[in-house]
């Protein structure tokens, strides 16, 4: 990897890029699942969002952990912070079972709070760990990610 400024700012607009999508498929999830459960469409419309989540958190977690990417140019730019870019990278595997787990049990739970619960325990997960990539940002190149 080079240190040239353009190649930093493609990989923070990369992982912004992924950061809104990734923010979008949360959201999505959170409505689905907010709706009224009584819908015949409900599992459906859920599980068709969680399925998007799944997707868009894949692709977060392949951008930011290439060879090129967010978190191997932080680790460049501010080895100091390898310590957190390896937490915030095993979260990955952790998050990644999480939301296919989230699935199956949307999938076979007739239980629609169980269903609920397992949703926003993900939800929460992943927004904390949304909340630590952009601290991790931050103390890397004192900018914020956004993304809200």
């Amino acid at each position: 990897m080079t240190d040239s400024h353009e190649t930093r700012s493609a990989a923070l607009r990369a992982a912004a890029h992924r950061r809104i999508e990734l923010k979008e498929a949360l959201s999505q999830v959170e409505v689905a699942a907010a709706s009224p459960s009584a819908d015949p469409a409900w599992r459906d419309r859920v599980l068709q969002h969680l399925q998007a989540l799944q997707i868009a958190l894949l692709e977060h977690v392949e951008e930011v952990e290439d060879e090129n990417g967010l978190l191997a140019e932080l680790l460049e730019v501010a080895p100091r912070l390898a310590n957190q870019i390896a937490h915030v990278r095993d979260e990955h595997p952790v998050l990644r079972d999480q939301v296919a787990s989230t699935i199956a049990v949307a999938e076979t739970c007739s239980d629609v709070e169980q269903i609920r619960s397992t949703i926003l325990l993900a939800l929460s997960a992943i927004a904390r760990h949304r909340q630590k990539g952009a601290d991790l940002v931050y103390e890397g190149y004192d900018v914020d990610i956004g993304g809200s």
